[in-house]
């Protein structure tokens, strides 16, 4: 019994440290896990073993293997995973605040211009890193940002209004977006949309073109809209603050560093992963097109009071929504974005 529980703790023999790193998602068809497995782990398990007296070995368990898309934060907090990375799509009350990129969509799809800018509206808005340490026992480590979110259907359409009353899955924070086209939500996630496709559950799903390759969507739904709602930085990677506590200043400043280089990583890979996958979503016999700015402004005009009731829910909850909002638009356009439309946050 004293072996099993020590199986189940970050352990410490003498210089050398087990970390068990967990995702909801698999890691192939999502940069954000997949750049865990590529770049993150093997870097700073090579350069703590070159450049410290220490050694650390990673337990990886993607994919649900160690915890589901909705059990990573508690998991986190508990210590039965020391450094999850989780979408906090699937944690819309917790990690609210973490959700400001959804509630701001058109503003760019890059997640050159989106990731770089949303890491410094959390340096200058400190609260998205309290979050985590003052409510669940973590450290904000990491958040690379998505590539741009599209839509993809069993139907052909052109015009938003032909989306009205036809059920559209989405993540969560994202179903807003369907409102103001008349379309019936409803709550999925990347493991059930192939399944949910194929039954008829819904017609649609609000997703990046790279996972709709990876998961072979296209198999059930046969066309692929790119929307330009927007490059998301979404998906947290925190570390256990007793895990933390326990690791020397070398191995802390590696990680610390290696961060960046996820951050980096994530991005570019999405990048690549944007273009590529339009084009094998063509191969696989989709059909691709774009919504086109005069579709988007409409849509981003129309969405505007729901950006600033989101402002104002921040507000209510003790931040500063309305500040934050303004600085996001202002930030990435001072980084390269063109927006169809400036939001007027009141």
């Amino acid at each position: 019994m004293a072996v099993a529980a020590a199986a189940t703790t970050t352990s410490a023999v003498a210089d050398s440290f087990t970390l068990r790193i967990a995702a909801g998602h698999p890691a192939a068809p999502l940069a954000s896990v997949n750049q865990l497995q590529k770049t993150f782990v093997p870097n700073v398990t090579k350069r703590v073993a070159a450049e410290t007296d220490h050694k650390v070995r990673f337990i990886e368990g993607y994919g649900g293997t160690i915890a589901n898309l909705f059990e990573v934060l508690e998991s986190t907090q508990k210590g039965l995973v020391d450094i999850g990375a989780m979408c906090s799509c699937f944690e819309p009350t917790k990690l609210f605040v973490h959700n400001m990129n959804y509630f701001n969509p058109f503003i760019s799809g890059d997640p050159k211009i989106m990731g770089p800018t949303s890491r410094q509206i959390h340096k200058e808005f400190d609260y998205f890193y309290k979050v985590f340490s003052d409510n669940y026992n973590q450290t904000y480590i990491a958040n690379g940002a998505f590539d741009d979110y599209g839509l993809g259907t069993k139907f052909p359409w052109t015009k938003m209004e032909e989306l009205k009353g036809v059920k559209i899955g989405a993540a969560g924070p994202n179903l807003p977006w369907l409102d103001y086209a008349g379309a019936a939500k409803v709550q999925t996630n990347l493991n059930e949309v192939y399944n949910a496709l194929q039954s008829g559950v819904f017609s649609g799903v609000v997703i990046f073109p790279a996972p709709y390759f990876g998961f072979k969507f296209g198999e059930v739904a046969k066309y692929y809209t790119t929307m330009g709602w927007g490059s998301v930085v979404a998906y947290p990677v925190t570390v256990n603050n007793d895990t933390w506590a326990k690791l020397p200043d070398s191995v802390k400043k590696i990680i610390t560093e290696e961060t960046a280089v996820y951050n980096v990583a994530v991005e570019d890979e999405g990048v690549r992963k944007f273009s590529s996958a339009l084009v094998n979503l063509k191969k696989q016999g989709v059909t691709v097109r774009d919504l086109g700015d005069e579709e988007r402004g409409k849509m981003a005009r129309v969405i505007e009071p729901w950006v600033n009731e989101k402002a104002a829910e921040y507000e209510a909850k003790g931040f500063p929504g309305k500040a934050t909002f303004r600085r996001l638009m202002e930030l990435a356009v001072e980084n390269g974005a063109t927006p169809v439309h400036k939001y007027n946050i009141k």
